[in-house]
């Protein structure tokens, strides 16, 4: 017994590359554990011009009240971010992740991911901690090939996983050219309750095995601080079918009591989300494909409907009721051997709103648009050199923001360039 204890303690230590370059430890009969990451530090550019002047006519969901749509300083102060050199990482990060056969086809699965903050481990994240254990895609789960895979835990949403493939390079993750700043938002605002491309804490998902190329998924967060008025929960779903040179989802995400309508709205009288009794019922819908007919080559195209609605309204007052517009993006990837070109195109809808008591609403100046652009050179399978840019632009009442050090005012148009590296282990 000693001996065989021994043989197995020796074959835990074995160390072996993984199909993807990661790191793998252990045997069959401890179970196995991989050390994986991707590193992507750039210096970046970026500048804003053009925001909106105060007293200019706006939106009426931007405007001083609802029956005066003249922009307030508050709302357009007209002044625009000063130009600055950065030096990001996004959204590095280091992970481990483990399986272990439980036998009868199942196997335990676990994985915890964190972002790396190392350009200023000092300073907080975006969620207000500094880089620590598990702030990415973490979790515990059974899997069965004839059953499905079912994790516990902090992880994307089906809508955020099955959708926006596009990824440029695989670095657009807390980019400035990640699609998700004008796809997945609102553009009223940049609140992030509006957002409909998150990772969800406490959250149990379900995938199904595939089927002819087809898998579904199901996602539930519930609100662990659920009150007598307020239960911020969410559910997420779609179905997707992939092929080697198709791809198509259409899937769907549901954000209750989130008020993304009213945590974007720049006029205070018209917001819900203080209002004892108001609820909020968001909701997104996708469709995304990606065509790879010719090799080395593709074509994603995006279709989102975003609505945002809210009941509950003080009586009588002129309220925020609902928000809806249509978001769509075309991207274009191209490899040349050690080559690599991409470029991508998207648009946020100006939509169409309504108040209650019968108020007008008017939606003018909330398109917003943004063009991306990218090459890189690849030293190897895990290495290569990247030069990226985009351009942001903003009609005069809309506010999509693809700038992380600073959030430039309504209306202006934002440049940005970097210069980085990216390494996968």
């Amino acid at each position: 017994m000693k001996r065989r204890a021994l043989a197995v303690a020796v074959g835990a230590l074995f160390v072996a590359p993984a199909a993807h370059a990661q790191i793998t430890f252990g045997n069959e009969q401890l179970g196995t554990m991989q050390i994986y990451g991707k590193l992507y530090p750039q210096v970046g550019w970026s500048s804003s011009s053009s925001a909106t002047q105060p007293g200019t006519t706006v939106s009426t969901l931007v405007g001083t009240s609802a029956t005066n749509t003249a922009c307030p300083a508050s709302s357009c102060p007209g002044t625009n971010v000063q130009p600055r050199t950065t030096v990001d990482v996004s959204n590095s990060y280091l992970g481990f992740r483990g399986e272990r056969n439980l036998g009868v086809g199942l196997k335990a699965i676990w994985q915890i991911e964190t972002a790396l903050n190392f350009d200023s481990p000092d300073a907080s994240t975006a969620n207000g901690t500094n880089s620590f254990w598990s702030t990415r895609n973490s979790f515990v789960g059974v899997s069965s090939r004839a059953w499905g895979t079912v994790k516990l835990g902090n992880m994307d949403t089906v809508y955020k996983e099955y959708g926006d493939t596009f990824s440029m390079f695989g670095i657009s993750s807390g980019n400035f050219v990640s699609a998700s700043n004008v796809l997945s938002h609102i553009g009223v605002g940049n609140n992030r309750s509006a957002r409909f491309h998150e990772r969800r804490t406490n959250s149990i998902f379900y995938e199904t095995p595939t089927f002819a190329n087809f898998t579904a998924g199901f996602m539930y967060g519930p609100d662990e601080a659920k009150t007598n008025d307020i239960n911020a929960n969410l559910y997420s779903y779609g179905v997707k079918w992939d092929t080697e040179r198709f791809y198509a989802s259409l899937h769907q995400e549901l954000h209750n009591d989130f008020f993304g309508g009213s945590n974007n709205v720049a006029v205070t009288a018209l917001r819900n989300n203080t209002t004892p009794g108001a609820h909020s019922h968001d909701r997104a819908t996708r469709f995304s494909a990606e065509i790879r007919v010719i090799p080395n080559n593709r074509i994603v195209l995006d279709i989102a409907r975003l609505s945002y609605k809210e009941t509950g309204q003080a009586p009588g007052a002129v309220r925020f009721q609902s928000y809806e517009h249509t978001n769509w993006g075309i991207g274009y990837q191209l490899d040349v051997g050690p080559w690599g070109f991409a470029t991508q195109f998207l648009q946020g809808g100006q939509g169409s709103c309504q108040l209650t008591a019968g108020a007008g609403c008017s939606t003018e100046g909330l398109r917003g648009r943004m063009l991306t652009v990218g090459t890189r050179y690849r030293f190897d399978r895990q290495t290569f050199v990247y030069l990226i840019g985009a351009a942001l632009q903003n009609d005069k009442s809309a506010r999509y923001d693809n700038w992380a050090a600073d959030s430039p005012n309504r209306g202006g148009e934002i440049k940005q360039a970097a210069v980085g590296i990216s390494y996968t282990f």
